[in-house]
């Protein structure tokens, strides 16, 4: 399998942070559930004892092509501008500099249009935070994280991942892929209790369990090719962007996802799927 030699597993992982914080008595079940998959995939990817985490986020929403984070040691106190009452997340991890550079290479070569971000306190988002927070709690493995272009189609976030998944082969590093994206990300707009959260339209659930049953059965390129349909049914989080950026980098593999949770957060679908390789 071409595009997973050097992947041990890959993960969709929602990025919202209802799922950082433990609040007792005053959270859904739907939380408690995605939190308890969020901790078990982190074991199992630290377990694996990756080299590198490579992590695209759709909450890094960049407007002038692709970023990538280059600053070697990123630090700071991070705060939702949403849900901001939930908790702070004081960050500080290390970026794994030679593999962002040749994946950078790679993907300008593609005719994509390319940053290193590279200054001290550059705006870290929540939905990394949140990866990190479960899958490198310790801050003892290097990261990789690329941007989310706003007007990136299906074509070149494949290319992207592509590009990244090249330069994994080069580099020869073993690596955990986190795809850190909601399924549908229509929120509930008006205040509710957190016992009252519900995916926000019934057809949003529909659409979201179509496509989780198309991953668990191994069917991921006919996932990428529903791929535009859903994201205009059921509003996917940017577009379906992460998904298809996760395809090229794994070379659309056959291979079957675990589904660990799925429910609402906030009326957004999120789930915790996980892929084995190795």
């Amino acid at each position: 399998m071409p595009g997973v030699k050097t992947i041990e597993k890959a993960f969709i992982v929602p990025g919202l942070p209802h799922l950082a914080f433990e609040t007792p008595g005053s959270e859904s079940d739907s939380w408690q559930t995605l939190r308890t998959a969020l901790k078990q995939a982190g074991a199992e990817a630290q377990a694996a004892k990756p080299d590198v985490l490579v992590i695209y986020s759709t909450q890094w929403i960049s407007v002038l092509g692709h970023s990538f984070q280059f600053a070697a040691n990123p630090k700071g106190l991070h705060v939702d501008e949403n849900w901001y009452e939930l908790g702070d997340f004081p960050f500080s991890f290390h970026i794994d500099r030679d593999l962002t550079m040749i994946a950078e290479k790679l993907t300008r070569e593609k005719g994509l249009a390319t940053k290193l971000v590279d200054y001290e306190g550059f705006p870290i988002d929540t939905a990394t935070l949140v990866a990190l927070k479960y899958f490198n709690p310790d801050n003892n493995i290097p990261v990789m994280i690329v941007s989310s272009n706003i007007y990136c189609g299906q074509e070149d976030s494949v290319a992207l991942g592509q590009a990244v998944g090249e330069a994994l082969r080069q580099s020869g590093k073993r690596a955990v892929v986190l795809n850190c994206s909601l399924l549908s990300s229509r929120f509930i707009t008006e205040d509710i209790q957190p016992s009252e959260d519900r995916i926000s339209r019934p057809e949003d659930d529909v659409w979201n369990q179509r496509m989780l049953s198309l991953l668990t059965a191994g069917k991921n390129r006919e996932a990428l090719a529903l791929g535009p349909e859903y994201a205009q049914q059921a509003g996917a989080d940017m577009g379906f962007k992460g998904f298809y950026w996760m395809m090229g980098l794994l070379d659309t593999p056959e291979t079957p996802a675990q589904v660990l949770a799925y429910g609402p957060v906030w009326g957004a679908g999120a789930a915790v799927v996980q892929y084995n390789f190795n």
